[in-house]
């Protein structure tokens, strides 16, 4: 019966709030608890104005300069210095399998530099949608991010936003379901960002999205060649030297002359 009050609540958009569900199952949880923490405690004042546009963007029905879904079009997304891409981990290839492993932030192609490689691209890179997507990323010297838990994109993206600002903008591809609460983390943290949906594959209730979380996920995830399109417009605005490396630190890749 909770579940299906809180997914009511999200229905009709209590409060202009769409994340009653999402919010209330994950208090329990080692993310929820850290968000609180991290985030919540530590930059009330932020909180409270991410809230509140956020609720202004359910209000207007998704109008809002600062976050922007399935674009077309768009030039807010990157810029050369403080952006970041990121894209699900489930867009990594099922058959055959990735040689990095599955759900984690690593991917060989871009760590080794394979692009600047001839003939040693391992048959599951090719057609890859992370790779390129990373590559796109790379080009126009925004950092590259493979999406995991929902944890540790607290821990690398939300919270050294929210404390330094290090991310201003991005573009993200993931699935549907995680649009509220993460636009609710951008709006926080400041990123203004484009978000892409998934168009196969994708986490459709909180119990697959708890899973996915946890790195069970057995679909493999696909883009629309629709949204593919958009993205490689946007990303190529700032598209620049094509001999540029990338340089991973910690979970995320660095693009560097």
């Amino acid at each position: 019966m909770t579940m299906i009050f809180l997914k009511c609540l999200d229905k009709i958009r209590f409060l202009n709030i769409r994340v009653w569900d999402f919010s209330i199952n994950s208090l329990v949880r080692n993310y929820g608890i850290k968000f609180i923490s991290r985030v919540i405690i530590k930059h009330p004042v932020k909180t409270i104005t991410g809230i509140r546009k956020y609720q202004k963007f359910n209000k207007t029905k998704g109008l809002c300069d600062k976050i922007m879904i399935n674009p077309k079009h768009s030039e807010k997304c990157i810029d050369k210095n403080k952006s970041i891409t990121g894209a699900g981990f489930c867009l990594k290839p099922l058959k055959p399998e990735c040689i990095s492993g599955r759900a984690n932030h690593d991917c060989k192609f871009l760590e080794h530099n394979l692009h600047l490689q001839k003939n040693t691209e391992p048959w599951c890179c090719r057609g890859c949608m992370i790779k390129k997507i990373g590559l796109m990323a790379l080009y126009c010297k925004s950092s590259f991010y493979i999406m995991t838990s929902a944890k540790d994109i607290l821990y690398d993206i939300i919270q050294p936003a929210c404390e330094t600002g290090k991310y201003l903008k991005g573009l993200f591809c993931m699935c549907k379901y995680s649009f509220e609460p993460f636009k609710i983390a951008l709006l926080i943290s400041g990123i203004e960002a484009c978000l892409y949906s998934f168009e196969t594959g994708d986490c459709k209730d909180y119990k697959t999205w708890l899973r996915a979380d946890t790195g069970i996920k057995d679909e493999q995830t696909t883009l629309s060649n629709t949204f593919i399109s958009s993205i490689e417009n946007i990303l190529s605005l700032t598209s620049s030297n094509r001999n540029i490396k990338f340089k991973k630190v910690g979970n995320i890749f660095y693009p560097y002359d």
